[in-house]
C-alpha cells in the first residue's frame, strides 16, 4: 500500500509543524473559513496544480454538468480542502473536539454488528474530513486504522500522535498491518482502510470509477474474506451548522464475489455518496495517475 521514499525526520521540522497545529487549532473558525476562501481564490488564479488537477477530474467524472457548475463544483471543492488542516488541528489537539459532531446516521447497525459478534471494517474517501470521521470511530469504539505514511516522516509523527489521542491504533499498510487488521477484526473490533487511495499495481485491479478506469485496491474484499467482518462506508460531512454529519452504510458485497466485480462495488458505493457531496470531495487527489498500459495518464499534459 506504501508508495514512495521516505526521508529522514528532523526534531526541529516536528517541533515547528507541531506548533503550527497547535496554532490552527485554537484559531476563530471565522479565520480558518476565511484561510480556505483564500487558498481556492489564489488556487484559481494562479493555475495551481490542486486547481487544474481539480478541473481535470470534474470534466472527467461530471462531464454532464455546464461549465458554470463544474468551476462551481471546483471552487467549493477548493475551499474545502482549504480547510481540512485547520478542521483536523482541532479535531487533534482540543479536549472539545466532540463538540464538531452533530448528527450521526447509520450508528446502530454498526453496533449491532459488533454486538452479533463480528467486526465492523470501514472503507471511506477523500470526502468530507477524513480525520473527524477517524475520530468519530476512535472516540466510540477499539478502532484500528490503516495508513500510508507521508513521505516526510514529521508528518508522520504529528498525525500518528493527532489520531491516537483516544482509542485509535494507527498501523501501516504493510503485511503485518493487514495482518494486525485481522485478528482485530476477528475479535469484533473496528478497523479502516481509505479504500479510494491509489494502490501499487499488483494490489489492485482496474474498475470503473465516475466511468473512468481506476486501479482499485484489493485490499478491502481480502481483510474480508479473512476477518468475516461486516463492510461499512463512512463518510464525515459539512452540515449547514459549520458541524459535521457521520454518515455510515453498509456496503452489503459478498466477499466471494470475482475481485473485478467486488472492486466495482466498492467504487459504486464510493461514487454514490461523492455524488450526493460533489462539492465535499477533494477532487485535487490525482485517483487516475496509474494508467492501465503505462501511457500518460491525463494529468499530464
Amino acid at each position: 500500500m506504501a508508495k514512495g521514499k521516505a526521508v529522514t525526520s528532523s526534531p526541529t521540522k516536528v517541533f515547528l509543524i507541531r506548533s503550527m497545529i497547535r496554532i490552527f487549532s485554537v484559531l476563530p473558525v471565522f479565520v480558518g473559513r476565511w484561510i480556505a476562501y483564500l487558498f481556492a481564490k489564489m488556487s484559481r488564479w494562479t493555475k495551481s496544480r490542486a486547481y487544474i488537477t481539480s478541473k481535470t477530474n470534474i470534466e472527467l467524472c461530471l462531464p454532464e454538468l455546464t461549465k458554470e457548475q463544474q468551476q462551481e463544483i471546483i471552487h467549493q471543492s477548493l475551499i474545502n480542502t482549504g480547510r481540512l488542516f485547520t478542521e483536523a488541528a482541532k479535531v487533534w489537539c482540543r479536549k472539545d473536539a466532540e463538540k464538531w459532531l452533530d448528527n450521526v446516521y447509520g450508528e446502530e447497525a454498526v453496533k449491532a454488528t459488533l454486538e452479533s459478534g463480528k467486526g465492523v471494517l470501514i472503507t471511506g474517501a477523500h470526502l468530507g474530513n477524513w480525520e473527524v470521521a477517524l475520530y468519530y470511530l476512535g472516540s466510540r469504539y477499539k478502532f484500528h486504522c490503516m495508513y500510508r505514511p507521508p513521505r516526510q516522516l514529521e508528518m508522520d509523527e504529528v498525525i500518528c500522535k493527532g489520531r491516537c489521542k483516544n482509542e485509535t491504533t494507527m498501523v501501516k499498510g504493510n503485511s503485518k498491518g493487514v495482518l494486525h487488521l485481522i485478528e482485530a477484526l476477528q475479535q469484533a473490533q473496528v478497523a479502516a482502510i481509505l479504500s479510494d487511495q491509489e494502490p501499487g499495481r499488483r494490489a489492485g485491479v482496474f474498475v470503473p470509477f465516475f466511468n473512468q478506469p481506476a486501479l482499485t485496491m484489493t485490499l478491502v474484499q481480502k481483510v474480508q474474506q479473512k476477518s468475516n467482518a461486516e463492510v461499512f462506508q463512512i463518510a464525515a460531512i459539512r452540515n449547514e451548522t459549520g458541524k459535521f454529519d457521520i454518515h455510515l452504510e453498509p456496503l452489503d458485497i459478498d466477499p466471494e464475489l470475482d475481485e473485478l466485480i467486488y472492486a466495482e462495488k466498492v467504487n459504486q458505493h464510493l461514487e454514490n455518496i461523492i455524488r450526493r457531496f460533489p462539492e465535499q470531495y477533494q477532487w485535487s487527489y490525482k485517483r487516475f495517475k496509474t494508467t492501465k498500459d503505462g501511457s500518460k495518464n491525463v494529468y499530464r499534459k
